[in-house]
C-alpha cells in the first residue's frame, strides 16, 4: 500500500510557542498524532480540521501521543470520550498522563529544592510555581491503553510506522518513522524554526538520578541524523526537508551555547540562575524556568566533559570553569 501523507491540523495554544500541529492519518481506523491543549478554542479547531476530511472527533479510533506536554495531549481525554479511541504512548509517560502532570508534591518538593540550589530566588521560584499551576486547566488526565517501547511498530493509516524513543525534550518523547517513504513524525524533537528545550525533569519513582536532558537530546539528534528522512512533520511549524543540515545546526547551537557558558565562568563562579539570567535576560514565569532548564542541561554536558566543576556555596551550587592543565 502506498504511503499516506499525514494531514496537519493547526491547533491554537495559550503558550508562547504558538499553534501545535496535530496530524490525521486517515483510513478505516482514523488516527490522530497528538491532540492539542484542553481548551474550547483547540476543540473547535480540531472539529473544523477533521470536518475538512469528512470526519468528526467521534470518528477517531487511535490517538498517539508523542509526549506528555499539555499542548500535545490536553484534548486526548475529550477525544476518547467522544470516540472511544485507543490511546498510545511511551510507557514512561503513563503516570504523568494519568495524573495530568500533578504528581503529588513534585513541584514543591523536587523543583523547589533543585531550583533553590540552582540559585533561583524565592520570589522567582514562587512565580514559576504559579505559572506551572496556571497550565493545569490545559491538561486533563488520560489513560494509555498501549504502552510503547523503542522499536515497536504501529499500523496507522494502513501502513507501518517504527517507534523511535527520542528522549531529551521530554524523557518519554517518541517519533514515528516510516522507512519505506522516509516520513518522520518528529513531535517536538525536531522543529524547523525554533530549538527544542531540554526540560529539567525529576527522577521517576524508584530512580536516584534525574535524566540529563541535553545529553539525551544530543544523542537522540545523532540517531535521527542517521536515518534516511525525506520529510519530517514537526509538532510546531513547517515541514522539514533537510533534516541532517538542521540537526547539524542544532548541535552546533548547543555546542556554541556551552562554549559561551564556559566563557562566562572564566570570569568567576556562578549559579545556574545567574548564568540563565545573563544568557536569557528579561524572562518571567515559565520562560525563566525554561531558561534555567536550558542552562542546567548545558552544565550537565560540561560537567560530563570535565570542562566545568561544581561546589557548594552556602545553600547554592555554583559552577566554575575547570582550570587548564599545563
Amino acid at each position: 500500500m502506498p504511503a499516506i501523507k499525514p494531514s496537519a491540523i493547526a491547533i491554537p495554544t495559550p503558550f508562547a510557542v504558538g499553534p501545535v500541529n496535530v496530524y490525521l492519518l486517515p483510513g478505516p481506523e482514523p488516527a490522530l498524532v497528538d491532540t492539542g491543549p484542553n481548551t474550547g478554542e483547540a476543540w473547535t479547531a480540531l472539529e473544523q480540521g477533521l470536518a475538512k476530511q469528512g470526519l468528526t472527533p467521534s470518528s477517531i479510533r487511535h490517538v498517539v501521543l508523542t509526549h506528555a506536554h499539555p499542548d500535545h495531549y490536553g484534548l486526548a481525554a475529550r477525544v476518547v470520550a467522544a470516540s472511544g479511541a485507543q490511546v498510545t504512548g511511551h510507557a514512561v509517560a503513563a503516570d504523568t498522563l494519568a495524573s495530568a502532570g500533578a504528581r503529588s508534591g513534585v513541584w514543591d518538593v523536587y523543583y523547589g529544592r533543585v531550583l533553590s540550589e540552582a540559585g533561583v530566588p524565592e520570589a522567582v521560584l514562587a512565580e514559576m510555581g504559579q505559572a506551572f499551576q496556571a497550565s493545569a486547566p490545559f491538561r486533563r488526565p488520560v489513560q494509555l491503553d498501549v504502552l510503547l517501547q523503542d522499536g515497536d511498530r504501529l499500523t496507522l493509516g494502513g501502513v507501518a510506522w517504527q517507534v523511535l524513543h527520542t528522549p531529551g525534550h521530554a524523557r518519554e518523547h517518541i517519533c514515528l518513522y516510516q522507512p519505506a517513504s522516509g516520513q518522520l513524525l518528529s513531535g517536538d524533537h525536531l522543529l524547523r524554526d525554533i530549538s527544542s528545550n531540554p526540560i529539567l525533569e525529576p527522577p521517576l519513582p524508584g530512580e536516584a538520578e534525574r535524566p540529563r536532558s541535553l545529553v539525551q537530546y544530543l544523542a537522540s539528534l545523532e540517531r535521527v541524523a542517521s536515518l534516511e528522512v525525506t520529510i519530517a512533520w514537526p509538532g510546531h511549524g513547517a515541514p522539514i526537508t533537510q533534516h541532517r543540515q538542521l540537526i547539524a545546526r542544532r548541535i552546533e547551537l548547543h555546542r556554541a551555547r556551552a562554549r559561551g557558558i564556559v566563557d562566562l565562568l572564566d570570569d568567576g563562579p556562578r549559579t545556574a540562575f545567574e548564568i540563565a539570567t545573563t544568557l536569557f535576560p528579561g524572562q518571567r514565569g515559565m520562560n525563566i524556568f525554561l531558561a534555567v532548564s536550558e542552562v542546567i542541561g548545558h552544565l550537565d554536558l560540561l560537567l560530563a566533559e570535565g570542562r566545568v566543576q561544581s561546589r557548594r556555596r552556602d545553600r547554592h551550587i555554583v559552577l566554575e570553569a575547570t582550570p587548564l592543565r599545563t
